[in-house]
């Protein structure tokens, strides 16, 4: 099972700290990081979990804001402000009827 959470204190001398759904669970970076980024106070985490609820896996999130958004969307998004300015351009033209739907 995979749920997301946030570190809450990264490993050192005692246990890193993360909080998942309100509840707060240790970690060791040897143990079950698995990321190039260090984990940091604040950083998002995905965490995998076994059956019996003990972490496997914690994976750092991207902190790219469009990571979490569907490819579809993005494509959406640009055909709507391509056609917007396509529009414009038509209109200098003295076309303005060549672009709409």
């Amino acid at each position: 099972m995979k749920k997301r959470g946030k570190i809450l204190r990264d490993p050192g001398a005692n246990p890193g700290l993360l909080m998942i759904e309100g509840r707060q669970y240790r970690f060791y970076l040897e143990a079950v990081w698995t990321s190039e980024v260090p984990p940091k106070p604040g950083l998002a985490v995905d965490v995998q979990f076994d059956r019996a609820g003990q972490i496997l896996a914690i994976a750092a999130v991207s902190e790219h804001p469009l990571a979490d958004k569907p490819a579809e969307r993005f494509a959406s998004t640009a055909r709507a402000a391509a056609m917007t300015i396509l529009r414009k351009v038509a209109t200098k033209c003295g076309m303005p009827n060549v672009l709409r739907r």
